[in-house]
């Protein structure tokens, strides 16, 4: 982008002002998700501004995630969700690929705290579908084009039957990261040595509903990885 073309800063400021008094106008009303936001022109006129100005704010929030346009009814209160801080970790740690190490002990002190309700609440079903997922993995091998595939439906699966939508969105946040780590390629391309024995001995414990075994596998599947990743960047660095 040229100089020129940069945004002065009152504009900006006048944005920013905007959206401030939008989300002032959403608590103080007490808005739920779903309930309807005045109209360009009516927020335009109650804050003396223009319309372009109305609607630049309001793209942005809904690219922050906090509103959403339906059409033949207007702009509304968007429920919460992790979605707009995912495409945000997911692009910018693309750059930052020792932030990823950080992300991977997040990950595994979720693992660690949730594991127990998931374990509590783990239906017979759920089971049958965590011993098919890893026989695929077994089956498939070290060339298991697949099993990024079936490492993420392992996991979500216990995450979704932790009792608490937010883990899962940490979770998904943690996965998608971990994937644009700075080596992408590796990272999707290569499965680490023990991956599926590790994925078969978390699926035991599980099946014994034995929370203190299910966290020691779980802790020895997030150290292999941690190894792995660390390798890459050490590797990554000398190269550089």
């Amino acid at each position: 982008m040229r100089l020129e073309a940069m945004q002065p800063i009152e504009d900006l400021d006048r944005i920013t002002l905007i959206e401030n008094r939008i989300k002032e106008y959403i608590l103080q009303n007490q808005l739920r998700p779903g309930d309807k936001l005045p109209t360009e022109e009516q927020l335009a006129v109650a804050l003396q501004v223009g319309r372009t100005a109305v609607r630049e704010t309001f793209r942005r929030l809904e690219a922050l995630g906090i509103v959403e346009s339906h059409q033949g009814v207007g702009r509304v209160v968007r429920e919460f969700n992790f979605e707009p801080i995912l495409n945000g970790l997911s692009y910018g740690l693309v750059f930052h690929g020792h932030n990823i190490m950080q992300v991977l002990e997040i990950r595994k002190a979720l693992d660690d705290f949730f594991i127990k309700d998931a374990i509590q609440n783990l239906q017979p079903e759920d089971l049958v579908a965590l011993e098919a997922i890893v026989q695929r993995m077994v089956e498939g091998g070290s060339d298991n084009a697949n099993f990024y595939q079936e490492d993420h439906a392992f996991h979500a699966l216990l995450y979704n039957r932790c009792g608490n939508p937010l883990a899962a969105q940490l979770f998904e946040i943690t996965w998608k990261v971990r994937l644009h780590a700075s080596d992408r390629h590796i990272a999707i391309s290569e499965i680490q040595p023990g991956t599926v024995a590790e994925h078969a001995a978390i699926l035991a414990a599980l099946k014994q509903r034995d929370v203190t075994l299910a966290r020691e596998q779980l802790l020895a599947h997030h150290n292999n990885i941690a190894e792995s990743f660390l390798a890459q960047i050490e590797q990554q660095t000398l190269q550089t």
